[in-house]
Parts: C-alpha cells; sequence; structure tokens
C-alpha cells in the first residue's frame, strides 16, 4: 500500500511538472513601460510574424491587449489569439482570433483570471 502511494504520488508530482513546462494556454500582455506623457508605451517594438521564423514578413503590434498563448516552436515564438473582450455584448465574438507569431520575450504572463 504505501509504495503504490508512493508511486502515485510521484506520477502527480512528475506529470504537474511536465505540464508546467508548456506555456500553451497561458495569458501574456506585451511588456511595457509609463512613457514621458504617463501613457503606456512599448518597451520596444513588438513584431508580429506569419510564421515561427524571422525571415517571414512582420507587422508591429499596436494595441495594449492580453493574448492566450495557442502553440509554440523552437526559437521561442509563440502563436498568439485574442481572448473575450467583456466590454462586448457578446464577448466571445471576438476570442480566438489568431494573431500571429512573436516571441515570447517580448511579453510578460499575466493572472487567467486578469485575461481579457
Amino acid at each position: 500500500m504505501k509504495k503504490s502511494l508512493a508511486v502515485l504520488s510521484a506520477t502527480l508530482v512528475l506529470s504537474l511538472s511536465a505540464h508546467a513546462a508548456s506555456n500553451i494556454g497561458q495569458c501574456v500582455y506585451p511588456k511595457t513601460k509609463i512613457g514621458a506623457n504617463g501613457n503606456l508605451v512599448f518597451k520596444h517594438p513588438i513584431y508580429v510574424l506569419d510564421a515561427p521564423n524571422a525571415t517571414t514578413s512582420k507587422r508591429a503590434l499596436t494595441t495594449f491587449a492580453a493574448f492566450t498563448v495557442k502553440a509554440e516552436a523552437p526559437g521561442g515564438f509563440v502563436k498568439l489569439v485574442t481572448v473575450p473582450n467583456y466590454d462586448l455584448p457578446n464577448p466571445d465574438s471576438v476570442a480566438g482570433k489568431v494573431i500571429g507569431w512573436a516571441k515570447l520575450s517580448d511579453f510578460d504572463f499575466q493572472e487567467l483570471r486578469n485575461c481579457n
């Protein structure tokens, strides 16, 4: 009985640490700072790419919004999707739309309860 309990405990601990190694499903927000006029500004330009490599076409991120990580790729790239907008009558109408790929290092993690 003690052995089976120890094996079950070890399995649970290992499965939790394996799941925590993934960023999929996490909420992220662009890294920002307070600008000279008191408004939020990006720490540096954040680029959204069409594919998870630096040679594809890119565009600058312009919105200060939270995103959910949908997928990860080598090189620190994550696929970003939109989150529900609770200012709208149907919050889920804008959720889940793919924004593109970006570097995870350009974002800070945010608590899931604040991901809106």
